[in-house]
């Protein structure tokens, strides 16, 4: 601990108290709160000393007793380190689970393992290497020119986006340009959002969280409903709605974009796993349909890895630079040598080749879920399975799918009941399935076992 980070210490003697004890009192009640950890290097006497104004003599004096009392370790020509003591208990908390499930079928979790370690690493030492001094310093909130370039050249040529690099800001995740989108709404003097209902339980968080009120609009086997929908925004997945995995329908998509320029309303377009579909070509973004009405939103989460942080937003021409004002007031600008390494993979086809091979590992694994379901669990349907990277399964009327949930713990396989994305209304009774962590081999073992839990699940009241 150099002198500098001594001066934290300051030495207030109680009544009768000698500036020896004060400064033992004042180490010990250091070490038991943890202020000094185990194995930190105290001053020495002459510098401690002199950063509390006190007799080198003193200094000695306390670190003598302290080490007698098994505080401090002491060195020969050496400063004293603090010694590994125990601590008053703190107070009991929650923990999480000893074990992680057996099983991990959590919706929306890709396959970190595969990860293209080999091809990011070249991307990134690429990158650095190329880079130019200036993106070492605070780069613009939108992003780095050449990503930008090359999402918007990606996103036109695989979604059938109009991507203009100057209507695009790259974000800390997706999670961010829904925060990024509600500060800009609400300065824009939007006071309603609509969500899916079912979603995501944090969209509605994050969108309060900027202002705004939030109500769920129901979801059918076509996607969003319309009727009585009134919002000054809506936030859509419509090419495979979370959780239900429904696929928004082509007389819905126009409906919809009819009642967005009827009401002068923003439709957000969350695109969060379109990249992945199995049985069919991939439907195109809601954003080439009306540019002016779309705000589109795209992640590198689920085609890489979720820490990453990486995310894009693509804006009409009127929300571009408030949402740069608010990127900027959050975090001045996402990380440039990431985003730059991305660029790489963009434009030399190494991203488009990962992609490809995600999916077919995607699609083996989703095959290997529908056998299983079909053997453990005969007679429930299971939907949304033309993309993505999870799917449903709808359970019996009647039954408690959170029961359905709980039961599956205890057999070490965790899934998601639907129930737990409900906003405003009941959800049919389902069971969101994720097959992105858990290989070909492994799901029918954690099919067969939440098979027993759905027996013991309704064989209880």
């Amino acid at each position: 601990m150099a002198s500098d980070e001594a001066r934290w210490i300051a030495l207030e003697p109680r009544a009768r108290e000698t500036l020896r004890s004060a400064l033992e009192r004042t180490l010990r009640e250091a070490i038991h709160a943890g202020t000094l950890r185990p194995g930190v290097t105290l001053p020495s006497s002459r510098t401690l000393a002199a950063s509390i104004g006190v007799s080198r003599g003193v200094v000695t004096d306390a670190y003598d007793q302290l080490s007698a009392q098994g505080f401090l370790v002491p060195r020969v020509k050496a400063t004293p380190l603090v010694g590994a003591v125990a601590r008053p208990a703190a107070p009991a908390r929650a923990r999480p689970p000893a074990h992680p499930p057996r099983f991990d079928l959590s919706p929306s979790t890709p396959e970190i393992a595969l990860f293209p370690t080999g091809r990011w690493t070249e991307a990134l030492v690429g990158a650095i290497r190329s880079a130019p001094v200036s993106a070492l310093g605070y780069g613009s909130p939108r992003g780095e020119l050449a990503l930008r370039e090359a999402l918007a050249d990606h996103l036109g040529r695989t979604r059938g986006v109009v991507a203009d690099p100057e209507r695009i800001v790259i974000l800390t995740g997706a999670a961010q340009g829904v925060i990024l989108l509600a500060h800009a709404l609400r300065s824009a003097g939007a006071g309603r959002v609509a969500v899916e209902d079912p979603s995501l339980e944090t969209q509605p968080l994050r969108l309060r969280m900027g202002g705004l009120e939030v109500t769920g609009q129901p979801v059918d086997a076509d996607g969003l409903t319309l009727d009585g929908l009134a919002a000054d925004a809506v936030l859509v997945t419509p090419a495979h709605q979370f959780p239900t995995g429904a696929v928004l329908s082509g007389p819905r998509r126009r409906d919809l974009l009819a009642w967005a320029r009827r009401h002068d309303a923003l439709i957000v377009e969350d695109d969060y796993d379109a990249e992945f579909r199995y049985d069919r070509e991939p439907v195109p973004a809601l954003q080439g349909l009306d540019p002016d009405r779309v705000a589109y939103l795209g992640t590198a989460s689920k085609t890489l890895a979720p820490a990453l942080r990486l995310g894009w937003l693509l804006l009409p021409a009127q929300l571009a630079d408030p949402a740069e004002a608010v990127k900027h007031l959050l975090d001045v600008c996402s990380p440039a040598l990431e985003q730059l390494a991305l660029a790489r993979l963009l434009t030399t086809g190494a991203y488009d080749r990962h992609i490809r091979q995600m999916r077919a590992v995607y699609r083996r694994r989703r095959d290997a879920l529908l056998q299983a379901v079909e053997r453990h669990l005969p007679g429930l349907t299971v939907a949304g399975v033309a993309a993505g990277i999870h799917a449903v399964v709808w359970l019996p009327a009647g039954v408690d799918d959170r029961k359905v949930a709980a039961e599956a713990e205890r057999e070490g396989v965790r899934v998601a009941p639907l129930s737990q994305y409900r906003i405003d209304r009941a959800v049919a009774p389902g069971l969101a399935l994720g097959y992105g962590r858990v290989t070909e081999a492994a799901l029918d073992d954690a099919v067969a076992a939440l098979a027993r839990a759905v027996r013991r699940a309704r064989s209880r009241p």
